[in-house]
């Protein structure tokens, strides 16, 4: 879907009328391709606007429009990013479309106020041709661009768009109806779906009419994701506003933002796990190595047993059915010896790498529960986590509307609350609320229920203890947050949980009794869906 040459007009005309004199605040990236920024301007009459400017530059589907709705902000350190922030209290004074060109320029005076600012002033020119787009920042007075979303050369061409460039405007194209005496002639100034309309109306009325009422047409109409100029005379199709646009394009923008967030994180972890995966192998590949050389104690044994058979140069012991390598420039003595400090190094190796597959497998479990954290947490969730991962060192960079590190210094994490008629569960959906919820909230006789041999959620019944109901829909919540249908889960008082020293949300549990849940009922579905929502 790409938007063509007259629909783009109307925006243009529409825009003229929202940003005229609107001053910019600060840019948002909320989608990797999509920018906007809020605008506002004091009228006349005293009476204040403000919107939501958005040029989108996906590929397939280019455009500028404005809404009111509100959207959540991604991060975004690219050189082009950064540099929109120029235009942070800059004023708009001309917004214009290149005849024939679906090319848009919006012209700003340069934030005055600004003592460090050196430039008067502004463009940014949109170049909306699907496939291609791009956009440029070009600073006055020396006109030249300091900023664009993607570098142009082509040598062939002698096209050369690059920071501190010249930006040359192709020539504008107008439509002269005395000289369309085809419909293949207009085919160039609009899009696929406008002109397969075109094409189909031009067979019962005369094609000039058609271009006549397109001309003069101000109105958008909506034909599935298509914009269209004109309603072709078809009652089927939905007129929209321009600053209706983007939600009719975009969805779901708050869902795709929280997941473009999550993708970082979701790579991070999965490097992680990728990482410790292989720790894991090798600390066991090590350790069965090491108890092979427990044989070494025996080896040695062997030598001392047959010492007076063994002399210097000697480089093999057969006895017994051993055949035991020996260094030739040793004697007996020093070869036991030699093996005695082997099998040493090999006992001591047992131990330490039993710990450190332990640890390594504690690892692994709390990573594992990070990814399910991720798919299901609120944005206040997800930020507490970045701070979680921060502390144990998987991230070093600050992220979001606060960052990493004033989030770190809060003393409480709240967890979620299920409240039901006969009871009240909380249950963590990271581990600092894990932890505030098993070892800050709840008391020593609280029910503590986790999913057995699995990554999970802390599950803490805090009230209704003895309502079966409510004890099977904790059950129930264990599972679903650990995305199982079904399982094992453990059963225990608070008081016999033990924080593990490892990792944060991690725990011992020194006794405990398991339960088996065959499913989750659909009631109880609908239920922790409406509680995460909330």
């Amino acid at each position: 879907m790409a938007f063509d040459n007259l629909s783009l007009k109307i925006i243009t005309d529409e825009l003229k009328t929202q940003l005229d004199g609107a001053t910019f605040g600060k840019p948002l990236s909320i989608t990797p391709t999509d920018f906007a920024f809020p605008y506002s301007f004091d009228n006349a009459d005293g009476t204040f606007r403000h919107g939501t400017f958005i040029f989108s530059l996906n590929s397939t589907s280019p455009f500028i429009t404005y809404s009111f709705d509100r959207y959540e902000k991604l991060d975004n350190n690219t050189p082009f990013f950064n540099s929109l922030k120029k235009l942070i209290y800059a004023k708009v004074k001309r917004i214009e479309k290149l005849a024939g060109e679906r090319i848009v320029t919006i012209s700003f005076d340069s934030n005055h106020n600004d003592l460090s600012e050196t430039n008067v002033g502004y463009d940014l020119i949109i170049e909306l041709f699907p496939n291609h787009p791009n956009a440029y920042l070009i600073a006055y007075p020396y006109g030249k661009i300091i900023s664009l979303y993607k570098e142009k050369t082509n040598l062939e061409k002698g096209i050369f768009l690059t920071r501190n460039a010249s930006y040359t405007y192709p020539p504008s194209r107008q439509i002269d109806l005395s000289k369309i005496n085809d419909v293949e002639d207009v085919k160039p100034f609009f899009s696929n779906a406008c002109y397969k309309r075109l094409v189909e109306n031009a067979k019962t009325q005369p094609l000039c009419e058609i271009l006549d009422a397109m001309l003069s047409s101000h109105e958008l109409y909506l034909s599935g994701k298509d914009i269209l100029p004109y309603n072709f005379a078809d009652s089927t199709l939905k007129k929209i506003k321009p600053s209706e646009i983007y939600s009719q394009l975009v969805s779901d923008q708050k869902k795709l933002a929280k997941l473009d967030k999550v993708k970082e994180l979701i790579t991070l972890i999965e490097k992680s796990i990728k990482v410790v995966r292989k720790k894991q192998k090798n600390l066991q590949k090590d350790l069965e190595t090491a108890k092979d050389h427990l044989k070494f104690l025996e080896y040695g044994q062997m030598i001392y047993l047959y010492q007076a058979e063994i002399k210097k140069g000697d480089k093999v012991l057969n006895r017994d059915g051993y055949s035991i390598p020996l260094n030739p420039l040793f004697n007996a003595a020093q070869n036991a010896n030699s093996y005695f400090k082997k099998y040493q190094k090999a006992k001591s190796a047992i131990e330490i790498l039993s710990s450190l597959i332990i640890k390594a497998r504690d690892e692994a479990t709390y990573l594992d529960k990070k990814l399910m954290e991720i798919k299901d947490g609120s944005p206040r969730d997800l930020l507490e986590l970045k701070s979680e991962l921060l502390h144990e060192g998987y991230i070093k960079e600050k992220q979001g509307r606060h960052t990493i590190k004033e989030v770190s210094k809060r003393r409480t994490y709240d967890p979620h609350y299920l409240v039901l008629t006969n009871g009240k569960i909380g249950f963590g959906m990271n581990g600092l609320q894990n932890e505030d919820l098993t070892f800050k909230i709840a008391k020593k006789d609280d029910i503590f229920i986790h999913v057995k041999d699995y990554p999970g959620s802390h599950i803490v019944v805090l009230d209704g203890k003895e309502d079966e109901e409510v004890l099977h829909i904790a059950y129930e919540l264990a599972l679903y947050l650990s995305h199982l249908d079904s399982g094992t889960v453990m059963i225990a008082r608070k008081k016999d949980v033990k924080k593990n020293p490892e990792k944060i949300g991690l725990v011992n549990i020194l006794k405990y009794e398991t339960k088996e849940i065959k499913y989750i009922r659909s009631s109880s579905i609908s239920l922790f869906q409406k509680a995460l929502k909330g």
